[in-house]
């Protein structure tokens, strides 16, 4: 569950849980490190930055769900899922034996490839990978935007065919420091449940109580993350340690994406060019045209 390695010049303190319950469990079983943590973030935050009134809240609502605006949620996602579509980039007509359909006029010329086929180059697999870690300046309307548009997007691919493996992250830096943890929230035999995830994905605990907590019992820290607990790491930083396929989808911290909490249509927009942008991938997302919706 917790290894510490070297990679690419960084020191990393690694760890990977396979379901809420191994997390809760470690977090409430493993004491702070107090002569690092003085006075802890997961125990001191308040509840304007925080948006729960203590550590004990956060850990019963990722325990049994968090429900506050989940219609709202629901609905803005619906809405969403009207307006956001793939297309292929890579799926090429070209003519041989066999296909899906004659050519006439090759077939009149006396061709033997007079028949129309097509390359289809989609893999079925695809990870995503999100480093749900944000600044203190984020918003709770900048979280809760990036959020709600990764549940969607993950839900389009599958039911597009696509089998998805959803890591959730949470990676920061100090120097080259880095504190990292892989949540699989979602194994790409596993159906969707939203209600599991809205609380990781949209609410500001998560970081802010959850794995500040993680931070604060985690072996190998050191005395340098007590101010600030690590800064979110950018894309580049994760490239260097995650390994990627060809069609897999990195999503990185707010401030990269350009999320900004205000449109929900900006913000998708946002997200889908950053990602179009990120590689040459098999499919490409559409922008979203504006359309009325929900206003948090």
């Amino acid at each position: 569950m917790y290894k510490y390695y070297e990679k690419n010049g960084y020191q990393i303190m690694y760890y990977r849980f396979h379901s809420i319950f191994e997390f809760v469990e470690y977090l409430t079983n493993t004491p702070i490190k107090k002569d690092i943590f003085h006075d802890p973030s997961s125990i001191s935050g308040d509840y304007s930055f925080c948006k729960t009134q203590s550590f004990e809240e956060a850990i019963e609502l990722i325990k049994y769900g968090y429900h506050e605006n989940f219609d709202k949620f629901m609905e803005l996602k619906v809405k969403l899922e009207k307006y956001i579509q793939l297309s292929s980039k890579r799926n090429k007509q070209y003519n041989f034996y066999v296909g899906y359909v004659p050519d006439v006029k090759a077939y009149l010329e006396g061709s033997p490839l007079s028949m129309l086929n097509k390359t289809n180059n989609v893999r079925k697999k695809i990870d995503i990978y999100m480093n749900s870690s944000f600044c203190g300046e984020s918003s709770t309307e900048a979280i809760f935007n990036r959020g709600a548009i990764v549940l969607s997007l993950v839900e389009i691919l599958e039911s597009l065919g696509f089998n998805v493996d959803f890591h959730l992250l949470e990676m920061s830096t100090i120097d080259r420091k880095m504190h990292f943890s892989d949540f699989i929230l979602k194994k790409e035999n596993e159906r969707l449940n939203l209600q599991k995830l809205y609380f990781p994905l949209c609410h500001p605990s998560w970081i802010r109580r959850l794995n500040c907590r993680l931070i604060e019992v985690t072996p190998d820290i050191t005395s340098s993350w007590s101010r600030g607990y690590g800064i979110p790491s950018k894309l580049e930083t994760m490239k260097q340690i995650i390994e990627l396929k060809s069609n897999d989808i990195i999503i990185p911290t707010i401030d990269e994406l350009g999320i900004r909490g205000h449109d929900i249509i900006d913000d998708t927009n946002s997200l889908f060019n950053y990602i179009n942008a990120l590689s040459e991938k098999d499919f490409e997302l559409k922008p979203v045209k504006k359309l009325k919706i929900y206003k948090w």
